[in-house]
């Protein structure tokens, strides 16, 4: 049996006003005509196999995660109708979806970063206080010759002496930026990189070098990766900050209230599941689960 999988599709509504906003989704109003191919029921609505495809091919996902997300969409809609959210707008299209977004308007005035309470904030500080610190970054460029053989290792040795020679290394590495012409078949790349730390996900010889030098200026070594041979060059030397509460207090709360949010859109769709509105047809889900690839995107 099927279970719909709520948390990826509400973490999306809890992210974008707009995220039910879609010219693919369902009509919810009460359906009159038999709907073929009939996959799920939620409450007294039914869905079928051609609006799990059309939203397959509207989101660009699989047939299980677009089934998933049209079920949460209606047990939405069941909760906003529970509790009254209407709006009188003539003309207005996809009016359930309007309600749903009402209703979320109505969680993120109810949590907002200024109902974290002081407690909270100090607790998730002190839990958090070391990735909360701004570690020391360094600035770099390189170039790379994209060979790891001998032959590879001589040209960027050659490439070294003209960075270690020039007045100005700078200038070497925009001839090569510029793609300098080589007498080589050998191909050579050069790239500024922003600030990084220790952490930065980048290949571990490159950090381990660039964290070494002492100075800022060409490095005296090559540097060997799975990318061939590179020629560095520190540029700058970002020293470490300690943030304190008060520097990170405004990103804390709209976290936790974010985090508040989602939780209580869960418990909503988690809720309405519980009140066994959902119901899956065991034979149209295993044809839907069969469908041969996913359809193009829809322009």
């Amino acid at each position: 049996m099927l279970r719909a999988r709520t948390a990826l599709f509400v973490l999306a509504v809890g992210t974008s006003g707009c995220a039910l906003d879609r010219s693919a989704a369902p009509s919810f109003e009460p359906q009159e005509h038999e709907v073929a191919n009939v996959v799920a029921r939620v409450g007294d609505q039914t869905l079928g196999a051609s609006e799990v495809a059309a939203r397959m091919a509207a989101d660009g996902v699989d047939a299980r995660t677009a089934l998933e997300a049209l079920v949460d969409e209606v047990l939405l809609v069941n909760e906003a109708r529970r509790r009254d959210i209407t709006l009188d707008r003539e003309g207005e299209r996809a009016v359930e979806r309007m309600m749903v977004r009402a209703m979320l308007h109505d969680f993120e005035a109810e949590l907002t970063p200024e109902s974290v309470p002081d407690a909270e904030v100090r607790a998730d500080f002190e839990a958090q206080r070391e990735n909360l610190q701004i570690p020391e970054r360094r600035r770099s460029w390189h170039i790379l010759v994209r060979d790891s053989t001998d032959a590879g290792r001589k040209l960027a040795r050659s490439i070294q002496s003209e960075v270690l020679e020039a007045e100005d290394p700078r200038t070497v590495f925009e001839r090569y930026a510029a793609g300098a012409s080589l007498d080589t078949t050998l191909e050579v790349t050069a790239e500024e990189l922003p600030p990084i730390s220790r952490k930065a996900p980048l290949e571990t010889p490159y950090k381990d070098a660039l964290f070494a030098a002492r100075t800022t200026g060409p490095l005296d070594q090559l540097v060997k990766t799975k990318y061939g041979w590179h020629v560095i060059v520190l540029t700058e030397v970002l020293p470490a900050e300690a943030r304190s509460l008060e520097d990170v207090e405004g990103e804390i709360r709209l976290r936790l209230s974010q985090k508040k949010r989602f939780e209580n859109l869960l418990s909503v769709v988690r809720a309405r599941q519980a009140d066994g509105l959902v119901t899956y047809d065991d034979d149209g889900v295993a044809l839907l689960l069969a469908m041969p690839g996913l359809p193009e995107r829809a322009q």
